[in-house]
């Protein structure tokens, strides 16, 4: 038995129907869909039609179906010229060519589709995280001033009373805001270099409120291990100080880190005040609930209660 003759037939066939998929697949994937996906809906829908229509009719009219299926000889009769001629003649290459290329033109389709959906997935996820990095530039560069309003007005409280302390608080000031300053392009800060700059604005509270002996700070755990949204701690210690009422009852501060998880802990009291100046003093604290969401998202835990008198803020933030 002469088998090279059958393997040669085999592998003709295959060639030409590789290259009739590849080539509509190219066109179809790289001309007509790129162009088709432009227009308007209404012209892609005549199109689609339209080239249904035209496969369809040059398929009855040039190649019609096959009045029978093709037989396969048994290999043994391969060697004989008319029995291959016959079997030659039986198979229809271009009704098998025209069905290749409708799999090539669906399976491109598909391909195409599956590529853009991707692709626009991308996109979808580019777009979202510059929305995203604009509010949080835009909620970093609010912080500044109102940090440095609420600080200034300490000042100013210690000059009226003409206290010793007010050089060594502009000289604390000046070593808060240097370091505002250098954070203002980082994405995360050292927590250690965090509450250091919490205690240099507490140091000025403390000397603002040293009369009264009621403030109360703990800190606990390895902070320098850590890193930090820059000065979202210092805006809740911000709102603490500024709403509190000293004389009223005590302002405790905790900060403990456990393992991976930060504690922070403030609370105050306070004196009720006009509504609408109270809420809009509020504005650190919705900022900074955006930073959480924007930065932190699912890793946080923020509890804030108001009894009318007592004002609490915990926090639980994973940082890893």
């Amino acid at each position: 038995m002469d088998y090279a003759v059958f393997g040669n037939f085999l592998f003709f066939i295959n060639v030409k129907i590789f290259l009739v998929f590849f080539i509509l697949f190219y066109l179809n994937y790289s001309v007509c869909l790129p162009f088709i996906i432009k227009q308007k809906p209404n012209t892609i829908l005549a199109i689609t039609i339209s080239f249904v229509v035209v496969y369809v009719g040059l398929m009855i009219a040039f190649f019609p179906p096959l009045q029978k299926p093709p037989h396969f000889p048994p290999p043994g009769n391969f060697t004989r010229p008319g029995k291959m001629m016959r079997f030659h003649q039986d198979l229809n290459f271009h009704d098998i060519f025209f069905k290749i290329g409708l799999f090539s033109i669906v399976f491109s389709t598909l391909l195409f589709f599956v590529d853009k959906w991707t692709e626009n997935g991308k996109k979808i996820k580019e777009l979202e995280f510059e929305r995203q990095s604009s509010e949080l530039k835009i909620l970093r560069e609010q912080i500044n001033p109102h940090f440095f309003f609420n600080a200034l007005n300490s000042i100013y409280s210690l000059s009226i009373a003409q206290s010793k302390e007010t050089p060594r608080v502009i000289l604390i000031l000046s070593d808060i805001m240097r370091y505002v300053l250098s954070t203002e392009n980082r994405q995360k800060n050292n927590l250690d270099d965090e509450i250091n700059n919490i205690k240099k604005y507490i140091e000025i509270q403390s000397i603002r409120f040293k009369k009264y002996n009621n403030i109360h700070c703990m800190f606990e755990g390895n902070f320098a291990t850590h890193e930090i949204e820059p000065l979202l701690l210092l805006t809740f210690v911000e709102n603490a100080f500024k709403h509190a009422d000293i004389r009223k009852g005590p302002l405790d501060l905790l900060v403990r880190m456990e393992g991976d998880v930060l504690n922070f802990n403030i609370k105050n009291f306070y004196e009720k005040k006009n509504p609408d100046t109270f809420n809009s003093n509020k504005l650190g604290i919705k900022n900074t609930k955006m930073k959480l969401d924007l930065i932190y998202p699912e890793k946080y835990q923020l509890y804030i209660n108001d009894n009318g008198s007592e004002y609490q803020i915990n926090l639980q933030l994973q940082l890893n």
